[in-house]
């Protein structure tokens, strides 16, 4: 399939037995139809690796972002936000599609 809605689609008729896309459209799909739909792995077949990008050059920047990061790792902040975002639609209404 060109795009991930027609193979969804297609798993919904029960056309096809399943379809892979990229997080966290299962995980959606999953929650909009749970009469149809499971994630049988729970986790991302691949892990991607987002970052940030700085200015050479700037220790302090550099500083501020890695603590920020660790604070958050720490305080449970990111684990938080993650879920709240790629693991339940509870912000779906606050976005226009």
């Amino acid at each position: 399939f060109d795009e991930d809605a027609l193979a969804l689609q297609e798993v919904l008729n029960g056309k096809a037995h399943a379809f892979v896309a990229s997080a966290p459209t299962p995980a959606f799909e999953a929650l909009k139809h749970p009469d149809k739909l499971f994630l049988p792995i729970p986790e991302p077949f691949v892990q991607g690796a987002e970052g940030f990008a700085l200015r050479k050059g700037d220790p302090d920047a550099l500083n501020f972002f890695n603590n920020w990061i660790l604070s958050r790792q720490q305080d449970g902040w990111l684990k938080e936000r993650h879920d709240y975002w790629f693991k339940t639609r509870d912000w779906a209404a606050q976005v226009s599609e």
